[in-house]
Order: C-alpha cells, then structure tokens, then sequence
C-alpha cells in the first residue's frame, strides 16, 4: 500500500523488515512474496532492469519451491512486467529476468536490499 501512496520510505523500511522477518524464519514463500513487492517498488523508483531481474528470480524460486502464484498477485506481477517492458524493451527486460532466475536465495535478497543500504 506504501508503494501505490507514493510513500517510498515507509515502503523501503517494511519491506527490509518483512524479508528480514522471513529470513529469520526460514519462509521462502514469505520472502519470494516480498521481493515481488520490491520489484513494484523499484518500478516507482524508476529503476526497471533492477525488478526485472527480481521477477526472474521469483518466478525460478516459486517453480522450485512448487508455490504457485495466486491470480490476484499474479496481476500485479503482470503489471510489473508491463511496466518493465514498457521502460526498458524486451531485450533488456529478457537479459536482466535470465540473469535474475540464476541468482541464489542469499543473493537475490542481497541484491533486492542493496540500495536499500541495508543488509540481511
């Protein structure tokens, strides 16, 4: 909600929270949810090949993990993608999604923090 209220902020500090959270937890479903969020946020942050490659990374986990997408957020990844799509082109969209699929759980949740200052 942050996020569509425009209130980057709020929205960078719950989602390095809730991912910690999960970590702490071991949820790889709760942290594939967030990371998700935070390529809606890097959508606002104008900053495309960043969400297209957490897309890519969530769709690699959600299929190892056997945890399908619910329609309703898979709407919002469908916006996501269009967005990325729209900013940035298919080519560069496809390379970043590749590269996002090759990354490891650690390294996805690192990458998703890193300009957030933050770390897991």
């Amino acid at each position: 909600m942050a996020v569509r209220q425009g209130n980057v902020t709020e929205a960078r500090n719950l989602f390095a929270e809730t991912v910690q959270s999960f970590l702490k937890d071991k949820s790889e479903s709760g942290i594939v949810y967030t990371l998700e969020g935070m390529a809606g946020l890097y959508i606002a942050l104008d900053k495309s090949e960043r969400a297209a490659r957490l897309i890519g990374w969530a769709d690699a986990m959600r299929e190892k993990i056997l945890d399908t997408r619910p329609p309703i957020e898979q709407a919002d990844v469908d916006k996501i993608v269009a967005a990325c799509l729209a900013k940035i082109g298919e080519v560069a969209f496809s390379d970043a999604y590749d590269e996002g699929q090759g990354m490891a759980l650690d390294e996805a949740v690192a990458y998703a923090l890193s300009d957030f200052s933050i770390t897991p």
